[in-house]
């Protein structure tokens, strides 16, 4: 009941149709929900999203005969999320939720994330004492996220190869040709040789099933960058700190392989916020780029509606 009342309220703003974005729901209970399938303990904590209290070991995870059994009988935290759900639903047909709010599939993190999480950082040295391991612990983690995905776009009634996803912020966009997203933040602490052998075929594997994915990573990592924006099954790119990156590049490689950049990006110190969507704009628009912009919160209706036709204008194909 309050993971739905915390989440309506939250769109409510978004119903004004100030900006293009949808009102968006999802249940958030952050990166632990998959994992708790498994039977593992959750800590509440206090203005932060809930986390493990306790992980397997890789053998103890390698040796689940049946990972996705807790997916199909709501263990955890899975039960609280279907039944959120269920009664966001509920109460949008019977009216008392407005019909333009849009619900999207919960935070399922992805296949290197997930073993990350589970296993902890016995994953690390993994990589490098036993990569067999690690191969058997990552198709784990390929049913996990397989069968918890499907499990909730098949609770939307999403078809299998569109969604609509809003990443955490209240309002978002319909993909039509992009089912899935995919959280790959541990993959920015491994190298790029790593990533090729030990995540990238479990990326692929995750996507295939929904047509292209939306990804998503925190951090910095250059190779991993131009990894995600060359790999064909990636229509859309999510980056948690783009102030780490050259945005110039970032444009660049989204420009030359035609990969959507989804995400917020912040003015200059003291850098207006018509300058900010001109020199955004520009980058965008010289590297062909194409790019749904989270801008920074502004005051008041009007000032919001001005700087939205602003950003029409500038990007407005000629």
């Amino acid at each position: 009941m309050k993971l739905l009342e915390e989440a309506v309220k939250a769109a409510e703003p978004a119903l004004l149709g100030i900006d293009d974005g949808i009102p968006a729901f999802r249940t958030d209970l952050g990166t632990t929900l998959f994992p708790s399938s498994l039977g593992l303990r959750v800590a509440v904590q206090k203005e932060v999203h809930p986390w493990l209290r306790d992980h397997l070991s890789l053998d103890q995870y390698i040796a689940l005969r049946d990972v996705t059994s807790g997916i199909r009988e709501g263990v955890g935290e899975i039960g609280h999320a279907v039944k959120a759900y269920r009664l966001f639903l509920h109460r949008k047909a019977t009216g008392s939720i407005p019909q333009e709010i849009l619900p999207y599939v919960p935070d399922n993190q992805g296949i290197f994330d997930l073993s990350h999480i589970i296993v902890g950082t016995e994953i690390f040295t993994a990589l490098i004492d036993t990569p067999e391991k690690v191969h058997q612990a990552q198709s784990q983690s390929l049913k996990l996220y397989l069968s918890g995905t499907q499990l909730f776009k098949a609770l939307l009634a999403e078809s299998e190869t569109s969604m609509f996803h809003a990443h955490g912020m209240i309002s978002g966009v319909w993909f039509p040709h992009t089912g899935a997203r995919i959280s790959e933040d541990s993959c920015s602490l491994i190298s790029d040789a790593m990533i090729e052998e030990f995540c990238l075929p479990y990326i692929r594997e995750a996507l295939k099933p929904f047509g292209r994915g939306f990804l998503h990573f925190c951090g910095r990592h250059e190779g991993f960058l131009s990894t995600v924006c060359k790999e064909p099954l990636i229509s859309t790119l999510n980056l948690e700190n783009p102030e780490l990156y050259d945005l110039e590049e970032v444009f660049r490689l989204c420009g030359a392989t035609d990969t959507v950049y989804f995400g917020h990006l912040d003015p200059e110190p003291d850098e207006s916020m018509e300058t900010f969507l001109e020199r955004i704009a520009g980058i965008a628009l010289r590297h062909k780029a194409r790019l749904i912009l989270v801008a920074p919160p502004v005051e008041g209706v009007d000032r919001k509606r001005s700087l939205v036709n602003l950003w029409h204008r500038l990007t407005k194909p000629v």
